[in-house]
């Protein structure tokens, strides 16, 4: 039997993410870059000093008059994803749009709607879900190692922001927010997937030196029952990569979630693991990534990311990363902004 042809891809958006998807989409074995779009045609030297062969278009019709790709990977500014995914869909193509999917739930809801109406295969570029530490520790979850969940304190930190910063990126209207939507939303998207659909949200936000926030505090409780606290701020110093942590208690034990490793301790021994603690460092779970962009970022992630969606498309079966997860994303940090916004809680069901 012949392997299946590779899926014909194309980027919209020349900037920094799409340069990354770029090398991925040339490198992965199953997937073909077969354009760039962007409407700064003057990136294509750029786009080639950097080792990417693919020819840059100004407008979709004419990337699709020419390549005729199976799927689209929308890596522009935030507040550009509907129009590009409305844009986009005047055919059948996959769709996967790069975090956060929009600037308002509104806007998330309508991408999802169309993308469903075009009944083609969609995720969103929440990376972090696809690290394998990550995924085993969901698995864990699922699997009741803990017992009834109870609660959980997670973490997000990063060095960025320390005085005025300008660009879209700082901008509320065109970036959807400040560290929560661009930043924070990796982990809330994980806890989304661990814990299920949000229901309340209370927040305080500050803006410490840019026109969006800075850092944020929030409580979350899922319909679930699980509920717990997030504190989340770009202008960390000493922190040059991202750091993340989510601890999670049950009533047989806690979890503990880190860059590299999760740490378990159980009351009593369970699926396999012994009473007392325990760890498992990302370095013994199964390797299945052929490019790692950073070691020093997870850079594997991107690599899982993309085959989650290569797969999906193969298999016509949404990817766990779908927009409809992304919603529940969506929905929390809308919720985020509500609640500091009016100094109340928010139902976000």
């Amino acid at each position: 039997m012949s392997a299946p042809a590779r899926l014909r891809i194309a980027v919209v958006g020349a900037g920094r993410m799409g340069m990354v998807h770029g090398h991925l989409l040339q490198i992965h074995p199953e997937t073909e870059l077969v354009a760039f779009v962007d409407r700064d045609t003057g990136l294509a030297a750029h786009l080639a000093s950097q080792g990417l062969r693919a020819k840059l278009y100004p407008s979709l019709e004419e990337a699709y008059a020419e390549t005729a790709p199976d799927a689209l990977f929308v890596c522009t500014p935030t507040h550009t994803h509907l129009p590009v995914v409305r844009a986009a869909l005047v055919r059948p193509v996959h769709l996967f749009v790069e975090k956060p999917v929009a600037t308002t739930l509104a806007d998330a809801e309508a991408i999802l709607a169309l993308a469903t109406q075009a009944g083609v295969m969609h995720a969103a570029g929440y990376v972090y879900g696809h690290l394998p530490v990550v995924a085993a520790a969901r698995e864990l979850l699922a699997a009741g190692v803990l017992g009834e969940v109870l609660r959980f304190n997670a973490h997000a930190y990063v060095s960025e922001v320390f005085g005025e910063k300008r660009g879209w990126f700082f901008q509320k209207e065109l970036a959807g927010g400040g560290v929560v939507a661009n930043m924070a939303s990796h982990l809330l998207f994980i806890l989304g997937w661990y814990f299920g659909p949000i229901r309340r949200v209370v927040a305080s936000t500050r803006s410490h030196a840019s026109a969006v926030e800075d850092s944020a505090q929030v409580l979350l409780t899922f319909a679930s029952g699980v509920t717990g606290l997030l504190d989340t701020s770009w202008s960390v110093p000493g922190t040059q990569m991202l750091d993340y942590g989510l601890t999670v208690d049950g009533r047989g034990g806690t979890l503990v979630l880190g860059r590299d490793r999760i740490l378990l301790h159980l009351l009593a021994p369970a699926a396999g693991y012994e009473a007392g603690w325990n760890e498992i460092h990302a370095s013994a779970l199964p390797a299945d990534t052929a490019f790692d962009v950073s070691p020093h970022i997870g850079g594997e992630a991107f690599y899982r990311q993309l085959t989650t969606f290569v797969r999906a498309c193969q298999t016509r079966t949404q990817p766990f990363s779908s927009l409809t997860e992304a919603l529940n994303t969506q929905r929390m940090i809308d919720g985020i902004y509500a609640s500091a916004a009016s100094g109340q809680p928010v139902d976000a069901e």
